[in-house]
C-alpha cells in the first residue's frame, strides 16, 4: 500500500447483554431520551474505542508514505489493550511502540475527551440553541514536529522511530522523504551505528519473538502469518546496498543519485580512519590553536566541498555531514552539524528531510531532544 487513508482507532465492543431489538418491547421516546442523556451525562457512549471512530491520514500528518504494516500492527495493538495501545507488546517482547503510534495514542487519547466535551456541551446548551463546533484538527503540529516525537539524537531524519526496548530504537527507513520505508531499522541507544533488521514491523516482532524464544498471543501470531512480506530482507538490502555511494560511520550508509557522467558524488579527501581520529583528538585537547591544527585536514575537506556542490556533487558534503553527525564526539559538532547536513538535503532535494535535520539540531541545542 501506497499509503494509509484508512480508518485509525476503530474498535467496537459487543457486550453480553446485546439482544434483538426485534425481541425487545419498544420504549417510549421520552424513556428513550431520559436513558441517552443519563448515559452522556456518565460518559458512557462517547468512547472513541467502544463506538466512535478516528480518521486519521498518516500521509498527510507526517508528510510521507507509510506501508499497511503501520495499520495493521496499530488495529490489532488497539484491539489487544485498548486503553494502553502503546504498550501491547510489552508483556510480550518488552517492545514499547512509539512514533507513529504514541501520535495514535494520544489522537483517540484527545478525540475521546473532545467527543465528551462536546457532548456535555451539547446536552447544558440544548435548551438554550447553542451550537458547538469541532473543526476536527486532532493535533496542530506540523509534520516536522511530529517526526520529532520519540526521537533521540543522532537518528537521522531517514530513520523514523516506531518501537523501542531497553536496548535499542527501531524505525522504518526511508531514503527520501517521497519513498515508501524500505525495511525496520535498529539503532542502539545512544549510537550512531543503524542496522536493517527486519522487512517491516510484523517482521519486526517475528524476529524479535524469535530471538527472545518468546511465545506471541495466538492473533498476533495469525495476523503475522496472513500478512508475510513476500520481500527477502537480505534482498532488500543487497539492492539498496547497490545504491549506497557511501557506509558513513553509521555503516547504513547514504543514497545520493549518481549520473552516468558520475555527476552526484565525489570521495572525501580524508579516510574514515582519519576523521575519526581528528574528531576525536580535537575533543581531548584544550588550547583552540591545537584544535585548529588537528582539524585542518577537515577544514581542507570542507572547502573540496564547497567545489564539489558547484559542480552538483552533493554526495560529498553529505558523507562528511552524516559522519559527523554518527560519530560519538558528534555533541561537540553541532554547529558543523547544523550547517552542513540540512544544507546537503535541501541540495539533494530532500526539504522535508532538511528541515527536519534543523529541528533535530535545535532542540539538542535547547536541551529538549
Amino acid at each position: 500500500s501506497s499509503g494509509i487513508n484508512a480508518e485509525y482507532g476503530q474498535h467496537y465492543y459487543i457486550t453480553n447483554n446485546l439482544r434483538s431489538a426485534a425481541a425487545m418491547p419498544a420504549e417510549p421516546k421520552a424513556k428513550r431520551r431520559k436513558v441517552s442523556q443519563e448515559k452522556r451525562k456518565k460518559g458512557q457512549g462517547s468512547s472513541l474505542k467502544s463506538e466512535g471512530k478516528l480518521h486519521v491520514n498518516l500521509e498527510d500528518k507526517f508528510g510521507v508514505k507509510f506501508n499497511s504494516d503501520v495499520k495493521l500492527l496499530w488495529k490489532w495493538a488497539l484491539s489487544a489493550s485498548p486503553d494502553n495501545p502503546t504498550g501491547s507488546l510489552k508483556s510480550t517482547l518488552n517492545l514499547t511502540l512509539c512514533g507513529v503510534f504514541t501520535f495514535l495514542e494520544e489522537s483517540v487519547i484527545k478525540t475521546e475527551k473532545e467527543n465528551l466535551a462536546s457532548s456535555n456541551h451539547k446536552m447544558t446548551s440544548s435548551n438554550s440553541g447553542e451550537t458547538s463546533s469541532n473543526d476536527g484538527n486532532l493535533d496542530s503540529r506540523d509534520a516536522v514536529e511530529l517526526h520529532m516525537i520519540d526521537r533521540e539524537w543522532q537518528c537521522p531524519p531517514e530513520f523514523q522511530p516506531c518501537a523501542r526496548d531497553q536496548k535499542s530504537l527501531y524505525g522504518l527507513w526511508r531514503d527520501t522523504p517521497t519513498d515508501l520505508p524500505v525495511f525496520i531499522a535498529r539503532k542502539e541507544m545512544n549510537k550512531g551505528v543503524i542496522t536493517p533488521v527486519a522487512i517491516d514491523l510484523l517482521d519486526l516482532i517475528r524476529v524479535l519473538g524469535k530471538e527472545q524464544d518468546s511465545t506471541l498471543p495466538q492473533e498476533l501470531s495469525k495476523l503475522i502469518e496472513e500478512n508475510e512480506s513476500e520481500k527477502d530482507l537480505k534482498r532488500v538490502d543487497s539492492a539498496r546496498r547497490k545504491l549506497v555511494v557511501a557506509k558513513t560511520f553509521n555503516k547504513i550508509g547514504i543514497v545520493v543519485p549518481v549520473s552516468k557522467k558520475d555527476v552526484g558524488y565525489r570521495p572525501l579527501t580524508v579516510t574514515y580512519g582519519e576523521l575519526d581520529k581528528m574528531l576525536t583528538k580535537s575533543c581531548e585537547v584544550e588550547s583552540e590553536e591545537e584544535k585548529d591544527k588537528i582539524l585542518a585536514p577537515f577544514d581542507e575537506c570542507v572547502n573540496y566541498i564547497q567545489f564539489a556542490n558547484d559542480e552538483c556533487d552533493y554526495g560529498m558534503g553529505f558523507e562528511l555531514a552524516m559522519c559527523v553527525f554518527a560519530h560519538k564526539e558528534s555533541r561537540n559538532f553541532l554547529g558543523t552539524i547544523s550547517s552542513m547536513l540540512p544544507l546537503a538535503y535541501d541540495l539533494l532535494g530532500r526539504t522535508l528531510f532538511s528541515k527536519i535535520m534543523k529541528k533535530i539540531c535545535k532542540k539538542e541545542e535547547n536541551g529538549s531532544l
